[in-house]
């Protein structure tokens, strides 16, 4: 069904069980805060809509809030535990973040159990034990750092405090070509890491299932925002 009749649908039918699939069109698009006001009145008529509830959760994340996207998404799983885009969405939020990963691996097991050899849900599997020497190596490193910039913040106030607090924005992300999805595009693009951005978006660009439109579109905004930095 095109944009158009779903469109028609929810101006006669404020609750229509397809208002989900209106605000996905509207996300290929890239427009979010419409996307947004769609699920917030659907929601608002029909509060069960699980497919509702999981767009709003991506938008959410989109727009930098995680913790109010996992709360979705774990309401969702409360009410259906069989819904795997919600609990591949939390997996991809707990991976970038490099958070919950006790919580993660649990949920990637429930994948494989509802969806066995799933492709996605091994490869972040496969990618979960090496983190785990690195994090102890990132322990390691903040202690130590945290007694250099003490010891030398006598000597230098600007220099102690400095490039603990930059760090976790400079960051970059490993990308999986599982999770490359426009969405993750539109975190990326919203968090401002364009480059990163841009490699995942040639990952989606392989997909050909997806419209070129709306790789097209957030392309011409990444190579703008590139050339403003330059």
């Amino acid at each position: 069904m095109n944009k158009e009749n779903l469109e028609k649908i929810f101006s006669e039918d404020l609750g229509t069980s397809f208002f989900p699939q209106l605000a996905e069109e509207y996300i290929k698009e890239g427009d979010y805060e419409l996307a947004k006001k769609v699920c917030n009145v659907g929601l608002l008529l029909n509060p069960q809509n699980n497919d509702g509830k999981y767009i709003l959760a991506k938008i959410m994340m989109v727009d930098g809030d995680g913790k109010g996207a996992e709360g979705i998404l774990k309401e969702i799983l409360s009410e259906d535990t069989l819904y795997v885009n919600a609990l591949r969405l939390l997996v991809m939020y707990y991976n970038s973040k490099s958070i919950k990963q006790v919580e993660m691996i649990k949920m990637i097991h429930q994948i494989l159990d509802l969806v066995p050899n799933d492709e996605f849900a091994l490869e972040i599997l496969k990618a979960s034990k090496k983190p785990k020497k690195s994090i102890k190596r990132k322990k390691v490193a903040k202690q130590v750092t945290a007694k250099k910039s003490k010891a030398s913040k006598r000597k230098s106030t600007l220099k102690s405090s400095r490039p603990i607090a930059s760090e976790p924005e400079n960051n970059k992300i490993d990308i999986d070509p599982k999770m490359a999805t426009l969405t993750f595009v539109d975190i990326l693009i919203k968090q401002k890491q364009f480059e990163q951005a841009e490699n995942v978006l040639k990952l989606v660009a392989r997909n050909k299932s997806i419209a070129r439109t709306s790789i097209k579109q957030r392309d011409v905004k990444i190579k703008r925002e590139l050339a403003k930095e330059k």
